[in-house]
């Protein structure tokens, strides 16, 4: 969704996770990148703000593309979350509302 994802977990308010300003083409399989994302940044150990960021930058990635193909590569995916997300600390989501990758 254009204006980022709620994370909901056990025990805390649901907290909004903004999205990223890109230039959209096809918003076709957006959905389907970001719980894949989601999913892999939590397997792959992170937390699940984080997670949520890391599905966030991909959904907002595979956008710029035309076609139901176009989840990006973990290799496009994660230097971006460093640049965007590594300076703050993970429960601090405002100040990334207004970024654009």
């Amino acid at each position: 969704c254009a204006a980022g994802a709620w994370l909901a977990l056990p025990g805390q308010a649901a907290q909004h996770v903004p999205a990223h300003k890109v230039a959209a083409i096809d918003t076709n399989g957006a959905g389907d990148t970001h719980v894949g994302a989601f999913i892999a940044g939590l397997a792959a150990g992170h937390t699940a703000v984080d997670a949520c960021r890391i599905a966030n930058i991909a959904a907002a990635l595979s956008i710029t593309k035309s076609g139901p193909a176009t989840a990006p590569r973990l290799t496009e995916v994660l230097p971006l979350f460093e640049v965007l997300h590594r300076t703050a600390p993970s429960t601090d989501l405002a100040p990334h509302s207004e970024r654009e990758i």
